[in-house]
């Protein structure tokens, strides 16, 4: 039984609700919580579970990332057609965000719930009477976690308020203040190296798909990676590869399969499971195009959600004879007359199930490829290197490419993000990679993209400038 299994039997202790006073959601909603939890190993346990289940929330990995790590790129667009109901959709298309943004609202909101459980757990274990093993287990899930939703947080909208401690005051979180983003990126990289010493290399199967040493790893080297300290980043990096834990699998389609979502090349994913208990995953019927019903999905599958439909351009991405084209992406389907549509969707998450949106495909957050192709950049960064080479082309072998013809440090910049592009593709990447190389700007507006300079951030919710006088909006909002 991996960990997917039981988080439909405690998720109600830690599924809070979203109202318009839950002052960033970090006040705990009942006495439970704070009164009659947190005594037992077991208690702790659970509590960790339902901190990996806040990243099923809808502005997490449930949707809200794919709206602002992929549909606000050239990777994908909304497939549906423009109403009244979908005018925070849209403005992911034609980025004209409005501070009233409840999808950017819902991004914000459900980090900071999942931030809200980590700290409960980091505050109250430190004096908790359980075995010293256990402790330091969840004691590094829980920072990994907090890391993980912080790092989201502090490059999608900069500075952010920094809460470590669990608050207890329903208004404790009335007054905070944005803290500088250097100060959170402390926290970020004090709470992996925490998860790096605190965390098991491996688990029992009975607990696979938790995070590992080897996860808050190769966060760690991400993390590095975005702050462009290179060595450092290298140096991490090069750990994880060197713990041979971890490796490409032989099929690209491997990676994802539903039948062994946890596998060798898997670091870490956030976990679904089908059954009809509320926690399978939707994103193979979100996926495919609006309203197409049974005659891609079956006679049980849906109707189609028409969200993260591939463009053109990155249908185009794709070299000839990449492998991963065919897997990742259909380009047309047969209507109901028998007419061919030419309407690329997204098949990478698919899976032919008995009821609709309940699928055991995971969502990958960190994998090997990441993993290799985040270590290839940070070496050419130091110097254009034949190790940075070696390692983009493993990953391009895989998908039945010949090796890069990049022979500058230039050259292989443009050669990892277009590599990174379709390796990761719909794995919500996009923004993030082309973020933090200074490219997302010039790459969107060279393809017409109504893209502003101060679209490198997303824009702070007013709702929560409303409830909060403290907080401050970003530039040119």
């Amino acid at each position: 039984m991996k960990i997917k299994t039981i988080f439909c039997t405690i998720l109600s202790l830690f599924t809070l609700s979203s109202c318009q006073e839950d002052f960033l959601g970090l006040a705990p909603q009942t006495e439970r919580n704070t009164q009659n939890f947190y005594r037992t190993a077991a208690d702790f346990n659970n509590a960790v579970v339902g901190n990996y289940a806040a990243l099923k929330l809808s502005g997490v990995y449930g949707s809200g990332l794919i709206w602002v790590g992929e549909i606000s790129t050239d990777n994908t667009m909304y497939g549906i057609t423009r109403q009244s109901g979908n005018v925070d959709n849209f403005q992911f298309i034609d980025h004209t965000y409005t501070t009233l943004n409840s999808i950017i609202y819902g991004v914000w909101r459900d980090h900071y719930i999942g931030i809200s459980r980590a700290n409960a757990i980091l505050t109250r274990i430190e004096n908790a009477d359980i075995p010293a093993a256990q402790k330091a287990q969840y004691t590094g899930e829980a920072q990994f976690l907090r890391a993980l939703f912080y790092f989201d947080l502090v490059r999608l909208f900069g500075a952010v308020p920094l809460v470590v401690q669990e608050i207890t005051n329903p208004y404790g979180a009335s007054n905070l203040t944005r803290t500088p983003v250097e100060e959170v990126y402390q926290l970020i990289l004090s709470d992996l190296q925490g998860a790096e010493q605190n965390l098991p290399a491996q688990y029992p199967a009975t607990n696979v798909g938790r995070a590992t040493r080897g996860a808050a790893k190769a966060l760690l080297g991400k993390v590095y990676l975005t702050r462009k300290e290179w060595t450092s980043a290298a140096n991490k990096l090069k750990e994880v590869i060197d713990l041979n834990q971890y490796r490409l699998l032989p099929e690209y389609a491997s990676a994802f399969s539903f039948a062994s979502p946890t596998n060798d090349e898997t670091l870490f994913n956030v976990q679904y499971r089908s059954g009809n208990t509320g926690q399978g995953s939707s994103f193979w019927a979100s996926f495919t195009p609006w309203s197409v019903g049974s005659l891609i999905l079956g006679p049980n599958g849906g109707t189609g959600g028409g969200l993260n439909m591939p463009t053109r351009d990155m249908v185009n991405a794709y070299e000839t004879g990449d492998k991963r084209l065919a897997f990742s992406i259909q380009q047309s389907y047969t209507s109901a007359s028998g007419a061919i549509v030419q309407e690329p969707f997204v098949t990478k998450y698919k899976q032919m199930g008995a009821l609709p949106n309940d699928s055991d495909v995971d969502f990958p957050v960190l994998r090997y490829a990441d993993v290799l192709l985040m270590y290839a950049e940070a070496l050419n960064e130091i110097s254009f290197s034949p190790e940075a080479v070696t390692r983009l082309n493993q990953v391009r072998a895989r998908a039945g490419l010949e090796p890069t013809t990049a022979n500058s440090q230039a050259a292989f910049r443009l050669a990892i993000e277009q590599e990174r592009r379709v390796e990761l593709a719909f794995e919500n990447h996009r923004w993030f990679d082309l973020i933090r190389t200074d490219r997302y700007l010039p790459v969107m507006r060279a393809k017409g993209y109504n893209v502003q300079d101060h679209h490198v951030l997303y824009l702070i919710p007013q709702l929560e400038i409303d409830l909060n006088a403290s907080l401050q909006q970003n530039p040119g909002y």
